[in-house]
């Protein structure tokens, strides 16, 4: 039987960082027009940040920008417009992304000289940028909402010229994206050199934008593993001998050393699910269009033994997993869990609250009916779940609220095979980072 070839999006997080740096050159319009096709592969947040980065903010009326629900673009962006904007600006978004935090950003950023005020809630978008930064200062900022608020500074740093420096505390989710900035900016000739003490990571940062003029290479625009990973769980549901080709992707940096890396090394942090994919017994190899994903161990068992919570945290045989780093990837794993039936003991995921939804709620919520649960255990600083598989059943119809989050959709998209109907509160949010998603999943034969 011939792979299934699944055509997935750019990934969003290494297009909007490299959307920043080449509008920080000052590149965006031409580069835009000569790369055409790679923003027809992307997304609703990516269009959302191209538009925002080619309005004229020099004639001086003030300008608003929205950002719907985009968390990244929205956050990249403020810190562009802070150092490089000359005329008061609105940035504002949906109720969604107006009730996520943004006040780490904004207090870093007035410390640097800017003048940021808020427009409602203390904290929160619309805010208003009133004044710019005219010269950097170094700065400290937290990375425990989010590692973007670093990310931000990153890419605003070679906005200005001479040495700066940035020390990042809190630096204990999601720091691959953290690096992944990183190893764009030094892609382009900027260097970069950091000093871990502890949680803190004292970045310094020696170059600028303009010196480097340096074009960025589109061999970084691979394909979304953020994307990529709804694939596995959806393999679940398919003939044993089913194989998906997930196009334009890379391995991850500690595959190299065990596959034929055609491709090259993944910069993305998600890269990671080639590996965590073994956990649903999933095995990945690199072929020269992408990585192939096959069934190997995915026993998937049709009447779970139950036990109750403190049962499977006791037992030696069960899975322990920290996914701080990569938290995106949490909603296909915990749904491939629940259709296999395999109770897993699960950390570093208390992040997942402030995302698009609450996403800890909402796969609560939508696992109820499949009889499983996710419950926090010891101390809340701990951050430790048990997803307790073990009650699992497929009823004959289930209503998925995705609480417009498409991640949600997407994860809960796997269920399909097993439940006959299968109804979405909303199949558009899938628009925000694969907006190509129902269409790639009729290759699977699902309607």
């Amino acid at each position: 039987m011939s792979a299934i070839q699944i055509n997935l999006p750019v990934s969003k997080s290494l297009l909007n960082r490299a959307l920043i740096a080449i509008a920080g050159q000052g590149n965006l319009k031409s580069w835009l027009e000569d790369n055409s096709h790679i923003i027809a592969n992307g997304c609703r947040d990516t269009q959302l940040l191209i538009n925002a980065l080619s309005q004229d903010n020099s004639a001086g009326e003030s300008s608003t920008y929205y950002f719907q629900d985009a968390g990244t673009p929205c956050r990249l962006f403020t810190a562009f417009a802070a150092a490089n904007f000359t005329s008061r600006c609105q940035i504002t978004g949906n109720e969604s992304l107006n009730s996520r935090s943004i006040e780490p950003l904004v207090t870093a950023l007035n410390a640097m000289g800017a003048d940021i005020s808020y427009s409602d809630r203390v904290g929160f978008t619309p805010i208003s940028i009133n004044r710019r930064i005219k010269a950097w200062r170094d700065v400290t900022i937290s990375a425990a909402l989010s590692s973007q608020y670093a990310s931000a500074l990153l890419l605003m740093a070679p906005l200005f010229v001479g040495i700066k420096r940035i020390i990042i505390t809190d630096n204990t989710h999601s720091h691959a994206y953290i690096e992944m900035t990183i190893q764009l900016l030094n892609q382009l000739g900027i260097e970069i050199s950091s000093v871990k003490e502890g949680t803190e990571l004292c970045i310094t940062i020696n170059g600028d934008y303009q010196s480097s003029n340096t074009p960025i290479d589109l061999d970084i625009l691979e394909s979304d593993w953020s994307s990529a990973a709804f694939f596995y769980p959806i393999l679940l549901g398919m003939p044993k001998d089913s194989t998906f080709e997930l196009l334009g992707l890379k391995m991850s940096q500690s595959q190299l050393d065990t596959n034929l890396a055609l491709m090259g090394k993944s910069a993305q942090g998600d890269a990671i699910m080639c590996e965590l994919g073994n956990h649903l017994g999933i095995k990945s190899i690199a072929t020269e269009n992408g990585i192939l994903i096959s069934r190997q161990n995915s026993h998937i068992n049709p009447t779970p033994e139950f036990l109750e919570d403190d049962e499977i945290i006791a037992h030696d045989q069960t899975l322990h997993i920290n996914v701080k780093n990569n938290p995106d990837l949490v909603p296909a794993l915990v749904v491939g869990w629940c259709i296999m039936g395999k109770s897993v003991v699960i950390s570093g995921i208390e992040n997942l609250r402030y995302k698009e939804s609450d996403r800890i709620a909402a796969i609560q919520e939508n696992m109820k009916s499949l009889g499983c649960t996710l419950r926090n255990f010891g101390s809340e600083s701990d951050d430790l779940w048990i997803l307790n598989c073990s009650g699992r059943c497929f009823p004959a119809q289930l209503n998925v609220n995705t609480q417009s989050d498409h991640r949600i959709a997407m994860a809960f998209s796997a269920l399909k095979p097993w439940i006959p109907t299968l109804n979405y509160t909303d199949t558009a949010c899938v628009e925000k980072s694969f907006p190509q998603f129902w269409e790639q999943l009729k290759k699977c034969t699902f309607d």
